[in-house]
């Protein structure tokens, strides 16, 4: 017999309705908190890193006060997150996995993010044997912190359009490094403007008026001592953003400035002193641009992290925020918004979209690091290209829907997701918009190297028989025939397999009519100033339709896999836990809306363009949605929870997990700072009247300002009813 809430108050009731919500679930949380992070001991991990900065003893990771803070107070307080972040990943001796789940869970984007993610990565890979010898223990300790100089304002996208030049001087054995004008100058340097001690300054190696291209070197920018810019060098902040206000992005010039020759990071070239260049490895040399794609492959990762992060919060407020009429039957309390069929769709969808997202850049990791071994045992590896390829599809793919997830989570919020309370506002504004942008646009990497990837690795599938150089490329061995239909049953569409099919349909024929289009197919006679247009726009539609496809490809490898584990009883060994059917069957349940609703219902235009779907099939797949929406709803909360966040991590006072919303709300409010009276930074005097109210507004309600002047209203008034006359 169900209990009566009605009668309870809304902050009385919201603890209950989560309690019971977490009751509902089908499924044992710690196996799928484990499934979600990859095993037991990556979970297990996460949670200590995320501890080490939640119970700080100094609490200089605290974050109860960031959104009262402006640009300039979060730059100076970033200062010492950024330090004491050095001294736990220094203390602990944290690999790079660490290290970099360290710095997400910081929630800012501390001013040594650069040298972290790029400018260490850079040196210690590209440096030779005797440089990381010399400067590898700086770098690592923190006594050099490198920025990655290479975007230049004037600069776009082509690397070889770089105008910086290093020119060699045989006279003295230096290069002189050298900003030729005010437009080349370094532009969005993370970490230039006030803190990086040295850059990797990516410019054009020129030896007796020969360019020999784009080329890193490691150029010191302040004194070690003084943190003075040294001589040549200017640098600054470049001012405020959409977000990330910890971190100083700069803009540097060089006016002819000297550097000893061994900093050029010589691993895979080297000058000699009578300005001979010589290639070590011309395999390896293409690592020179492989620091962007380590950093796509990163923001794959940070991409599946804020839709999970962003649906936790948005699910836990929509299960305990109530609103409208009661459902049909029940009792007399308003039904909380989760059980409207409209916010299903939106949070359902985020929901899987935050899976799928999670275990693609899990796959696609993967994909890297075998890549990394070969390169380490072999020194060359035919993934090179291929992983460069795939990263350039799914950095715009991955980011961009991840972004959608974010953005519409706050909005299924209602007004209150348009706070700062909501944890989604200040999340919003910085990594998930700006990763859309840096390390290519994603407009751009659509319709340039992800289609010429795509272009290119269909060439090859057609010259080797039909056969693709890879098995996330499996759809290309078949051209899609005019006319051809999907043939299946209902239950079909429930089939990972056939779902991959109908996604591998629409890649397939996109990417084969971007390659006819490319090699003459232009359509009709006159049409060839067309073809830029229809080229852009056939491109980005290709990509995005590959990038779908390997997504869910990923989301049906992971499933395969579990299951595999669960069949022969090693899931314990793998995973450190045991998988149950209801693990399994909610991720099914999960891959089926994502394959559904996320692959097809989202781009229908694209599959019923050549006929491929019907009306009934069409039919269909609506009506299996609206199944597995319904069979989702009782686990919701403990899909969303899997992600493992703690509410200190989360900022989010309506998303915390004892569901006291309105509580939560409350408190945030009075840590405004102009709430507040009676102490330094209050802005409220002793009576709880806003500072320099008498001065500016009282004045207003003192009296003391210029009357209102009616005569003048009545003349301007049938001034203006004169001129509407006149008018008529």
């Amino acid at each position: 017999m169900s209990i009566d809430h009605s009668n309870l108050k809304p902050e009385e009731l919201q603890p209950l309705d989560m309690k019971r919500e977490r009751e509902r679930c089908s499924f044992d949380m710690d196996g799928m908190t484990c499934i979600f992070a990859g095993n037991r001991t990556s979970r297990d991990r996460s949670r200590w890193l995320m501890a080490l900065l939640e119970n700080h003893p100094e609490k200089a990771f605290d974050k109860s006060k960031r959104p009262f803070q402006g640009r300039t107070e979060r730059f100076m307080v970033g200062q010492k997150i950024a330090l004491e972040y050095f001294q736990l990943r220094n203390r602990y001796g944290l690999p790079k996995e660490d290290r970099d789940l360290l710095r997400l869970y910081l929630d800012e984007y501390i001013t040594l993010q650069v040298h972290e993610s790029m400018g260490h990565p850079t040196v210690q890979n590209q440096a030779s044997e005797q440089q990381w010898k010399e400067w590898g223990p700086k770098i690592a300790s923190g006594q050099y912190l490198v920025s990655y100089a290479q975007t230049e304002m004037a600069h776009g996208s082509a690397l070889a359009g770089l105008r910086t030049t290093a020119t060699f001087c045989p006279e003295s054995d230096e290069w002189e490094i050298h900003t030729p004008e005010p437009s080349a100058g370094k532009l969005w340097i993370g970490g230039s403007g006030s803190t990086a001690t040295h850059a990797i300054v990516m410019a054009k190696l020129i030896i007796e008026n020969k360019d020999y291209g784009m080329h890193p070197f490691f150029v010191a920018l302040r004194d070690p001592d003084s943190h003075k810019l040294l001589p040549g060098r200017y640098a600054i902040d470049m001012g405020p953003k959409k977000g990330a206000p910890s971190m100083d992005n700069g803009y540097i010039t060089f006016d002819h400035v000297r550097i000893p020759r061994n900093t050029l990071l010589s691993r895979f070239q080297t000058v000699d002193s009578k300005g001979k260049y010589e290639v070590q490895n011309q395999q390896g040399k293409l690592l020179i641009r492989g620091t962007m794609t380590l950093v796509r492959v990163g923001l794959c990762e940070i991409a599946a992290h804020h839709a999970a992060r962003a649906t936790l919060i948005a699910v836990r407020y929509a299960l305990i925020r109530r609103q409208g009429t009661p459902l049909p039957g029940q009792s007399k309390l308003e039904r909380q918004i989760i059980d409207y069929p409209g916010v299903q769709q939106r949070l359902f969808t985020a929901i899987a979209s935050s899976y799928a997202l999670t275990f693609a850049a899990r796959y696609m990791r993967s994909i890297y690091n075998e890549l990394q071994s070969e390169l380490q045992s072999k020194g060359n590896s035919p993934l090179l290209g291929m992983v460069h390829g795939y990263t350039s599809v799914l950095k715009p793919v991955m980011t961009t829907e991840s972004y959608n997830v974010v953005w519409r989570c706050r909005k299924s919020m209602g007004g209150l997701g348009f706070s700062a309370a909501s944890g989604l506002t200040d999340l919003e504004n910085s990594q998930p918009d700006a990763n859309l942008t840096y390390e290519g646009d994603n407009n751009m990497l659509l319709g340039g190297p992800a289609s010429n990837f795509l272009v290119k690795e269909l060439n090859a599938c057609l010259k080797n028989g039909n056969r693709p150089g890879r098995i996330e490329l499996a759809y290309l061995s078949k051209r899609p025939r005019s006319g051809e239909r999907f043939e299946g049953s209902n239950a079909d569409l429930l089939d990972p397999q056939r779902q991959l099919e109908i996604v591998g349909h629409r890649a397939a024929r996109l990417v084969y009519a971007l390659h006819e289009l490319r090699n003459g197919g232009s359509g009709k006679q006159g049409e060839e100033s067309t073809k830029p247009y229809l080229d852009a726009r056939l491109a980005a539609r290709a990509s995005r339709a590959h990038g779908a496809y390997f997504i869910l490809f990923a989301f049906n490898h992971t499933l395969a896999a579990l299951q595999e584990y669960a069949r022969n009883g090693q899931s314990s060994e793998k995973i450190g836990v045991n998988i149950k059917t209801e693990h399994l069957k909610a991720l099914e349940n999960v891959r089926n809306l994502y394959a559904l609703e996320v692959c097809i219902m989202d781009d229908l235009s694209e599959y019923t363009q050549d006929g491929y779907l019907d009306e009934k099939t069409i039919h269909s797949i609506e009506r299996h949605i609206a199944t597995i929406m319904q069979t989702i709803r009782p686990d919701a909360l403990g899909l969303v929870e899997a992600a493992d966040l703690s509410d200190w991590y989360l900022a989010a006072p309506l998303a915390s997990s004892d569901g006291r919303a309105y509580d939560r709300m409350i408190e945030f409010m009075k840590s405004e700072p102009i709430n507040q009276s009676g102490h330094s930074g209050a802005g409220r005097d002793q009576d709880g009247v806003i500072l320099g109210f008498r001065q500016t507004i009282g004045r207003l309600t003192h009296g003391e300002v210029t009357p209102w002047n009616e005569t003048e209203a009545k003349r301007r008034e049938a001034e203006r009813q004169k001129e509407r006359t006149s008018k008529l």
